[in-house]
């Protein structure tokens, strides 16, 4: 199938690199260095295993140019140590043999460092100007803000002198290229910056000036590697903030540095100011697909070095028509590769059928800040190489059956079955889906979509015995006599004992979601969650006029999804005009409306014409008890065991079913 994408599979050279095709993966977070900032076995299979899938360039993400003032969170490499030289070898030669390049992403967060993790310090940046984002993040978390040192001119040439020498120590362990982070809100972002650099010498006021510290930078770099390494800069093509770097300006810097680097990799938004800049980098499900091309595009037209392209590329029929036209010389795609390591080699044999589609969720880069190791929720695999890598067959095939054909269900009879185990899968309903047709049906759910069409056709090829329309019971699970028995039944919605809460006028919000149900124009919606905020949206997204309650406080709104996500969802329910009302208990659905009351005992009627339910989901416990102890082995996975997420429901029935 390389012939259909002959522009993204042909090679590429720049600076001293050729890469053999036009594929790269950006510098996503992996929180997976030791505590002393040194490579682990678990960060060389993570990353082996995009240069294994077929990736022209991999690029280990964010690393520290020293452990004194540059960290934005734990886990991350430590390039100001010579310690870390062994390690970093290991992992350019595990890339490398596949034929890939490896670079790395070298980063100093300046100002967003929180104190916790660079020993108790107080972050520097340009000015002593405190971001708003990590403010807030600090208060959503409970810790401490540090007060921002701005820094004088020891301090400025250490840093540069720490950026040289970790370029060095790159080289010498064997790396083709490195990438200098120029954007997101980060250090050298903070001093080019108008919005975070008030300086009056001179490496502030004019661009020039504001230039001056990335320049002097580069310089450095070049001087201390030379020509043998290839340098890629990083950079925020608009900072989305008022007084902020926009695209004409950023264009200008670029022409200023364009003759020390290599290749200009062109993202947008970060922590430059409020967290709400952060969706534009992350961009979740909400946004549209190549979110960031027209910006690399733009950029590509103004000057005379390659461009790198990255934002929600999804597949490479998208990133072979950005090359084919001229938007951009090599596609970066991150998320992608997290749900699908093999995306790159599986569209060249093929295979795209069987790629693994990616969901925009963002639990890939949250963990990480938050110092967890990366996972997936599609893939449960992904920071796990490996434990499940080398897992070995068993000797003895198993017969199992799966009760449910939801998510967790098809999960697990897929995995099952392709451990060689005979897998007979039993849905009550007429298709298989289970409540992800329900999450997958606003419109704004289209990523969620392609992945549940994804299951469906993967379970429906496998080997797996799909019976649809047919209840299992103990009778017909007694006659089948598995050796295993997987209960993946979900759960159903809690509905509480209110008076008026079977008048014709309440609907459940899955039903809304599906188009079961209608509504009027004025709609309360009980609940809170990320699902009651959904189905919030796409009712005000047709212009009803939407108001959410909840016992919970403010903070807590949406909480059952990623902070990212959560973010951008807020403000699509603003612009949309959703009302909240917060700390209030329903009490009773009346002929006009819901009938709530607050802290202080205030009756208060909200007049609706419709009340939608998103209260929750309880497990489906009649069932799971009613098939308990009628295997040798019985598992019980996904909502029937706890209602959670989709990532818990994939990987609950991943790590039954890989075991057994």
């Amino acid at each position: 199938m390389a012939y259909q994408y002959e522009h993204v599979f042909s090679p590429f050279r720049f600076g001293t690199v050729k890469v053999k095709n036009r594929i790269a993966t950006p510098p996503m977070l992996a929180c997976m260095a030791t505590p002393d900032g040194f490579v682990t076995r678990e960060m060389i299979e993570f990353y082996q295993s995009f240069a294994r899938g077929g990736a022209g360039i991999v690029t280990i993400g964010d690393s520290a140019v020293d452990f004194d003032y540059a960290r934005g969170h734990f886990g991350q490499l430590n390039l100001g140590d010579d310690g870390v030289i062994a390690g970093l070898s290991t992992l350019a030669e595990a890339v490398q043999k596949y034929g890939a390049k490896i670079s790395i992403e070298l980063d100093h967060s300046g100002r967003l460092s929180p104190p916790r993790v660079i020993n108790g310090r107080n972050p520097i940046g340009p000015s002593p100007i405190p971001s708003k984002g990590e403010e807030m993040m600090a208060r959503v978390e409970g810790r401490e803000v540090g007060r921002v040192q701005e820094m004088d001119q020891a301090m400025i040439d250490q840093v540069i002198d720490n950026f040289a020498s970790a370029a060095y120590r790159c080289m010498m362990a064997g790396f083709e290229m490195v990438m200098i982070h120029g954007g997101h809100g980060q250090l050298l972002s903070q001093f080019v910056s108008p919005y975070s650099n008030k300086r009056t010498d001179s490496y502030g006021d004019s661009l020039e000036n504001r230039a001056r510290f990335v320049v002097e930078l580069l310089t450095a770099v070049r001087r201390k590697v030379g020509d043998r390494l290839a340098v890629e800069y990083r950079i925020s093509a608009d900072e989305l903030v008022p007084g902020g770097m926009h695209e004409e300006e950023t264009i200008e810097f670029i022409t200023m540095i364009q003759d020390n680097i290599d290749l200009i990799n062109v993202s947008v938004g970060g922590m430059i100011a409020e967290p709400k800049y952060i969706t534009h980098m992350a961009q979740p499900y909400y946004f549209p697909h190549a979110y960031n091309v027209h910006r690399a595009e733009k950029i590509k037209k103004a000057v005379h070095i390659p461009v790198t392209c990255v934002g929600s590329i999804i597949d490479l029929e998208m990133a072979d028509k950005i090359i084919a036209e001229g938007k951009a010389d090599i596609v970066a795609m991150g998320r992608a590769h997290i749900a699908d390591p093999a995306i790159v080699n599986k569209t060249y044999q093929g295979e795209i059928d069987d790629i693994r589609p990616c969901l925009r969720c963002n639990v890939c880069g949250e963990r990480p800040k938050d110092s967890l190791p990366v996972r997936c929720a599609v893939n449960p695999v992904i920071g796990r190489e490996i434990e499940y890598r080398y897992i070995r067959l068993p000797e003895k095939k198993k017969k199992v059956v799966v009760v449910g054909g939801g998510p967790a269900g098809m999960e697990a009879a897929l995995i099952a079955s392709s451990r060689g185990h005979q897998v007979t899968l039993y849905e009550k309903g007429k298709e298989l889906g289970g409540t992800l047709r329900i999450a997958a049906s606003p419109s704004f759910k289209n990523d969620m979509k392609r992945y549940l069409e994804w299951m469906i056709e993967k379970t429906k090829h496998s080997p797996v015995e799909v019976t649809l329309s047919t209840e299992a019971t103990a009778d017909s699970i007694k006659a089948a006599k598995p050796d295993v028995l997987i209960v993946a039944v979900g759960a159903e919605p809690l509905i509480p004992d209110i008076p008026g809460i079977k008048k014709p006028h309440v609907v459940w919000a899955g039903d809304v979601d599906t188009g079961r149900a209608t509504t009027g124009e004025r709609v309360v919606v009980a609940g809170a969650g990320l699902t009651g905020c959904e189905t919030a949206l796409h009712l005000a997204r047709q212009g009803k006029k939407v108001m959410i309650i909840d016992m919970i406080g403010e903070m807590e709104i949406a909480k059952d999804t990623t902070f990212v996500n959560k973010i951008t969802l807020m403000e699509l329910l603003h612009q949309h005009g959703v009302e909240f009302k917060t700390e209030v208990k329903l009490e009773e659905i009346t002929d006009k409306g819901a009938l709530v009351t607050d802290k202080k005992g205030k009756r208060i009627e909200i007049p609706a014409d419709t009340v939608v339910l998103s209260l929750g989901v309880k497990p489906r416990q009649e069932t799971v008890n009613a098939l308990q102890g009628l295997a040798r082995e019985v598992y019980v996975v996904g909502d029937c065991l706890n209602p959670r997420n989709l990532m818990a429901a994939i990987h609950d029935a991943f790590h039954v079913a890989a075991e057994l």
